[in-house]
């Protein structure tokens, strides 16, 4: 398989930032957080190549694999589900390109559910980290929203269209599961959220 210039250059950069960062043997608090956002910058950008490199090829088996692929959204009994095959951010580790990544995914995998919901929204979040002890109110759910507001699934996130309950479980398998449903029927999640 052939890899494309653009997803070969993000790679080399990628392995070059890694490589000074080792080579300087000082990794302080500023060094090891800029590190961090170039390896996110990186990694969007990866990802968006791979992206672009299997919508031009035509050979199903020649396409890359990637964690973005593994986004799903499905429709049944009212309630829009929709898959995130990673764990939510935390604020602190949050930036532009984890942010954009997440809320781009969400809004194409959401586009055919525009305009589903015309009123009062209720969103039900599982977020998934295979941390034994973590805070469920430091993980950054924002893109969530405003992926299904670009994607024109919701109207809005304010207070008159949009009401959410958040809730953290530990699993080995990170990942966010989020349910989405009219606001006047929020019982039936709440219920089904109850019974385990």
């Amino acid at each position: 398989m052939r890899i494309d210039d653009e997803l070969l250059k993000e790679l080399v950069n990628l392995q070059g930032s890694i490589y000074s960062f080792i080579k300087l043997n000082d990794q302080n608090k500023a060094r090891t957080e800029e590190l961090l956002r170039n390896i996110e910058m990186r990694r969007y950008n990866i990802l968006n190549n791979i992206k672009l490199f299997n919508n031009k090829i035509s050979n199903e088996n020649n396409k890359i694999e990637s964690l973005d692929d593994r986004y799903t959204a499905t429709y049944e009994n009212d309630i829009l589900k929709v898959y995130i095959p990673e764990t939510m951010p935390k604020y602190k580790q949050i930036n532009n390109f984890t942010y954009k990544r997440i809320l781009l995914n969400i809004a194409e995998i959401t586009k055919p559910y525009s305009h589903l919901f015309k009123k009062d929204i209720f969103l039900l979040i599982k977020i998934y980290d295979n941390n034994k002890n973590w805070d469920v109110d430091n993980k950054f759910i924002k893109p969530i929203s405003d992926g299904l507001i670009l994607s024109e699934t919701i109207i809005d996130d304010n207070i008159n269209s949009m009401f959410y309950c958040v809730r953290g479980y530990k699993s080995k398998t990170q990942h966010t599961e989020v349910y989405i449903t009219d606001g006047d029927k929020y019982h039936i999640l709440l219920d089904k959220f109850c019974e385990k």
